[in-house]
């Protein structure tokens, strides 16, 4: 015990003066450590793994007593988190203070043993984010099917949930594109993305994922004249790295592509004033014979 007193003297002058800052505010982790030192006491204190450490205590905190799923998903994520930095740190001796790597270690144990615990107790649960965080953790086939069974019962308000609803399809292209325009009708729908949860990239990023994946899969399927739309909409919305070469004239006639490139306007727009959704995207195609 005297030694782990001892290191959490260690915490450098930059860490301190970075958990100071907005001190007032109840959910900083200055406020909650002071506040509760039981929820920060088995972590490391020196700098490494700093934004995960700051991460796991708000997540703990925001966790404590409260049954509320979406902050077991938030402390589920922030545990494998930092386990991920904490296990490379852990490994790491450092020459002037070698005694912190004791507490590194101790830390990765504890919150591995917290991490466990906290998974079997989330086996049962029917939260979309937590289907899919074992599944995409532990390929568990139990949470993908029930995961995919919500996918058909309800709609979701996170484009990210359908992103990884596509990934789970795979090779089935119909699906994947059913699902990545869902999410696409999402974009741009600043209220969502304040409760977004499985992705912490911001609009802008999401964005780029789910249009490079529609590329992809229309790429995949051969239609050309579908990839190319998609392309040239992800250039309209600022995607950056498009590559248009592909579609040269043996795939796609400049007369055509002079066609799709006014349909992907009306797309992008859209997209943009929130009016696309996957049954006015059919609609486009089909009064252009698409």
């Amino acid at each position: 015990m005297h030694l782990f007193r001892s290191i959490s003297r260690l915490i450098p002058a930059v860490v301190m003066a970075s958990l100071l800052v907005a001190c007032n505010d109840p959910r900083n982790v200055a406020t909650i450590c002071a506040n509760d030192g039981a929820i920060c006491a088995d972590l490391n204190t020196d700098e490494w793994c700093q934004t995960e450490t700051n991460n796991l205590i708000s997540s703990r905190f925001e966790a404590k007593g409260n049954t509320n799923e979406q902050a077991q998903y938030r402390l589920l994520t922030a545990l494998s988190g930092f386990q991920e930095c904490i296990k490379i740190a852990a490994l790491i001796e450092p020459r002037s203070h070698p005694e912190l790597k004791t507490l590194r270690v101790a830390a990765m144990l504890s919150t591995y043993d917290e991490l466990i615990a906290l998974e079997k107790q989330t086996l049962s649960s029917n939260n979309p984010y937590i289907l899919n965080y074992h599944w995409v953790s532990h390929n568990n086939e139990n949470a993908k099917r029930r995961f995919i069974a919500l996918s058909t019962q309800q709609s979701f308000d996170d484009p990210a949930l359908y992103f990884a609803i596509a990934n789970i399809y795979g090779n089935n292209n119909d699906q994947v594109i059913a699902n990545l325009l869902k999410g696409i009708s999402l974009l741009n729908n600043n209220a969502q993305f304040d409760n977004s949860q499985l992705d912490n990239d911001n609009n802008s990023d999401m964005t780029t994922k789910l249009l490079y994946a529609i590329i992809t899969t229309y790429m995949h399927k051969r239609d050309y004249p579908l990839a190319y739309l998609w392309s040239q909409v992800a250039i309209i919305s600022d995607v950056e790295n498009i590559n248009l070469g592909v579609f040269n004239k043996h795939k796609i006639t400049t007369s055509e592509q002079r066609r799709l490139d006014t349909l992907a306007g009306k797309v992008a727009e859209q997209i943009e004033t929130q009016k696309f959704t996957d049954e006015s995207y059919e609609q486009t195609l089909a009064a252009v014979g698409l």
